[in-house]
């Protein structure tokens, strides 16, 4: 009995077998690892910490209450080292244009450029600080964490604005407007916004994808998808002119770094036709209580930005959605007589002045309000409007000119026959204006026809 005690008894000690099981499972990086990691939580500190819209929609529902000023103030902290970078090393001149509506303007192309460098200089002084470390196992798991609930944040917030159709909506003026008049962008906003269940689809996959990035076991199959989708998000802002380049490609670099620690079973599988195992994760802790209060802390994460975007996007579709409420005089509008300071002016292609038609709309994100001009000349002219529905008034503003003011005066003896009275810029108007019926625009018809005996050319039929 005592030699088979003997012989069962372990060859080493408890401790060396603990020992040996963490380095198993903490295996020594080569210099090439230790170096591309550390350059790579520089990189996306630097990102995170410089670029508000990384921050917003972490806020969830508090970031509305806060004022504007907020989301640019971490442009303004590293506007010295960007304008030193511009100034010393690249010698261009790239100052922050704001009220920020692009990203791409100069600044954020040297901000790029100085993450890069920072992110360089960090990544020497860090590996010469550091060289006896022989891995950032823990160090990666947290920094694996916090990108895919960035990330899957980001996604939630492209998602749901088009689950609830209002990203790309297709404005009243988009149906009168030359289409030769168009930006690309504006090509690209009308192509999704004209078919609501095409933007809605669209809006499901980024929505899907970000909630396969919040649970540890999908978050792999989130990041296939998040790269499919980011690829396509940066082509389509690369080739209509989106000024969204720098970060979208950002958000496909954040997916890459989820994708890559499978990328090796990844080809084996796809490529090579090899058979892979299951996927190693570890987990945060190794306790088993505390493993299962960090997966529902992840989960509780991912149920607040998701359950922070529904609220905001439901508002708003509520207040502003095609099944809200419409303000008065909604529609496109005809304009058959009108004349200024007593004068008729008649219908001349080259007249700059006189309106051809009134479109009252609901507001739109990328108008300056909810009322537009078409000239003549076919050119459009949004305005800031104050409805007063019993009074029968329109005050009308415009943004490119503070100094200019409207106020008209209403009367609609007819649902499609419309009359308005007032002052323009200065001078007395006097407008008959007949309703065009919605309708009668062919891209308004946008639902799925299943039978069809051929292509609908309604602009291509001889005349």
């Amino acid at each position: 009995m005592t030699r088979l005690l003997k012989v069962a008894r372990p060859s080493s000690s408890p401790e060396k077998l603990e020992e040996a099981e963490d380095d198993r499972s903490e295996p020594k990086w080569n210099s090439a690892q230790l170096i591309a990691f550390r350059f790579c939580l520089a990189y996306v500190a630097l990102f995170f910490v410089t670029e508000m819209r990384i921050m917003y929609p972490l806020l969830g529902v508090f970031g509305n209450d806060l004022p504007q000023s907020v989301f640019s103030r971490q442009y303004h902290a590293a506007r010295p080292f960007v304008n030193w970078v511009a100034d010393h090393v690249l010698h261009v001149h790239a100052p922050l244009i704001e009220p920020v509506q692009s990203g791409d303007q100069a600044f954020f192309w040297v901000l790029a450029f100085t993450w890069l460098l920072g992110a360089a200089v960090v990544t020497l002084v860090w590996s010469l600080l550091d060289r006896a470390r022989e891995n950032y196992v823990t160090l990666h798991k947290w920094m694996y964490l916090v990108v895919r609930l960035c990330l899957a944040a980001q996604l939630f917030s492209f998602g749901f604005a088009k689950v609830f159709p209002l990203q790309m909506s297709l404005p009243l003026t988009r149906l009168v407007e030359p289409f030769g008049n168009f930006a690309m962008l504006n090509v690209l906003w009308s192509q999704v916004g004209s078919s609501q269940p095409y933007e809605i689809l669209l809006g499901c996959a980024e929505v899907t994808a970000g909630l396969l990035l919040v649970v540890p076991r999908t978050a792999l199959l989130g990041s296939l998808l998040a790269s499919v989708e980011l690829t396509q998000v940066f082509i389509l802002n690369a080739a209509y002119q989106v000024p969204l380049k720098i970060f979208t490609f950002h958000l496909l670099l954040l997916s890459l770094f989820v994708l890559a620690p499978h990328v090796v079973r990844l080809v084996k599988f796809f490529v090579l036709n090899q058979r892979v195992g299951p996927a190693a994760r570890p987990p945060l802790f190794q306790a088993r209580r505390a493993a299962h209060l960090a997966l529902a802390a992840q989960l509780l994460v991912g149920a607040w930005l998701v359950g922070s975007q529904v609220h905001e996007e439901w508002n708003l579709w509520d207040s502003i959605g095609s099944s809200g409420p419409k303000p008065p005089l909604y529609g496109i509008w005809n304009v058959t007589s009108f004349s200024s300071d007593g004068h008729h002016l008649p219908p001349l292609e080259n007249d700059a002045e006189r309106w051809n038609r009134l479109i009252v709309d609901t507001p739109h994100s990328y108008q300056d309000g909810p009322v537009s001009s078409q000239r003549m000349d076919g050119s459009i002219v949004d305005y800031m409007a104050l409805f007063d529905a019993s009074h029968h008034t329109i005050t009308l503003a415009r943004a490119d000119d503070p100094k200019w003011a409207g106020q008209l005066t209403f009367a609609q003896p007819a649902a499609d026959h419309l009359t308005l009275v007032g002052l323009l810029g200065g001078h007395k108007v006097r407008m008959e204006l007949q309703k065009v019926a919605l309708s009668s625009f062919p891209i308004t018809r946008n639902g799925v026809d299943w039978v069809q005996d051929g292509p609908a050319r309604p602009r291509l039929n001889s005349r």
